[in-house]
């Protein structure tokens, strides 16, 4: 009897598991794929050789990559190609991943579509002709083919019809800051497994105190009114609290000092010297960089899950911004001036 009861239990133990380790195996081989794709074009030394080539031709050639193909003539057709190849990407590491996880990779798409409907929504509040964009989501493109044809006031009906809650009675900062809102909510309400929730709340949240950052420091370097009103809910390290007392302080080294005890304290005091130099700009390239290694941490934290696959998409990222920043460099003849923009570790 007792032999009966303990297998019974047993069997109750290793169902109640099995789903884990089922999951957990079919992370393995997206993981290890993602682990062994280089970061190339985030590596300061790579992209110092890049900012030496005299012409567009020599920066298609010297690209050696099966991630990003380089394709066109002028910057716009390079540019073009690059956000293409990143879109690729994505969906890649979502085919390759559970399909429990897929949807995270469609909502990541999504927020990269967010600078494309900013400009969007910005050219109907002026009251100017929309251009072609390409999108990296199926979602943004049908929001955008819809805002092509709309008058200002039905654009405002499709744009809460997806999901953004905007009316042009507010201003076009509260507009932009409410369209990120909305795109990292929809990262954040993808369901997932348990096991993945903590990893990418902590990304999204790294994210949302990265973008308070960079507006507090922007808004009191430029003297900008009403900065809290573009100010996100959430955040990893910085609380409601914190965030107040950030926007009583006018003085840039004094805000930086009072993020001691987070992790961006340390990446933005390097950065003092620069700032002085560069503007807030220099700043603002030390929070991308400190997201980059937030994203490496979430990758080592949890290797057996998402982690990797977080890692993963926020370097492509970062790789494509640089590889565009770099082609405009080239082609303007301006190799000095990218450094500014340029992330890398």
């Amino acid at each position: 009897m007792i032999e009966i009861i303990i297998a019974i239990i047993g069997i109750a133990i290793i169902a109640r598991f099995i789903p884990s380790f089922i999951l957990l195996s079919r992370f393995a081989y997206p993981n290890a794929k993602f682990s062994a794709i280089p970061n190339t074009y985030i590596k300061e030394k790579e992209v110092a050789r890049l900012l030496e080539l005299k012409n567009l031709d020599d920066f298609k050639n010297n690209i050696v990559s099966r991630d990003f193909l380089i394709e066109g003539e002028s910057i716009g057709e390079i540019q073009k190609s690059i956000d293409v190849s990143l879109a690729k990407i994505i969906k890649m590491a979502k085919d390759d991943s559970p399909p429990k996880v897929k949807l995270f990779y469609d909502a990541y798409l999504q927020k990269l579509d967010g600078e494309n409907i900013k400009e969007m929504v910005r050219s109907i509040y002026e009251g100017e002709e929309i251009k072609k964009y390409e999108m990296f989501s199926e979602e943004s493109s049908k929001l955008m083919n819809k805002l092509k044809k709309a008058e200002r006031e039905e654009a405002e009906y499709i744009l809460r019809e997806h999901g953004f809650e905007v009316n042009f009675d507010m201003s076009i900062e509260e507009i932009e800051r409410e369209i990120d809102k909305i795109l990292l909510q929809k990262l954040k309400k993808v369901p997932l497994p348990n096991s993945c929730k903590k990893a990418r709340d902590r990304f999204l949240n790294t994210i949302i105190d990265t973008m308070n950052i960079k507006t507090i420091l922007r808004g009191k370097h430029y003297g900008l009114k009403n900065i809290e009103k573009s100010i996100i809910e959430g955040g990893w390290e910085i609380g409601e609290w914190q965030i107040k007392e950030l926007l009583k302080i006018d003085s840039i080294p004094e805000i930086i000092s009072m993020l001691e005890g987070t992790s961006y304290m340390a990446c933005l005091r390097q950065e003092i010297n620069n700032y002085e130099k560069e503007g807030v700009i220099a700043l603002e390239r030390a929070l991308d960089s400190n997201l980059i290694k937030i994203a490496g941490d979430i990758s080592n934290e949890n290797p057996m899950g998402l982690g990797p696959g977080i890692r993963f998409v926020v370097e492509k990222e970062f790789e494509a911004r640089n590889l565009k920043a770099i082609a405009k460099a080239i082609g303007e003849e301006m190799q000095e001036e990218a450094w500014k923009v340029m992330v890398v570790i």
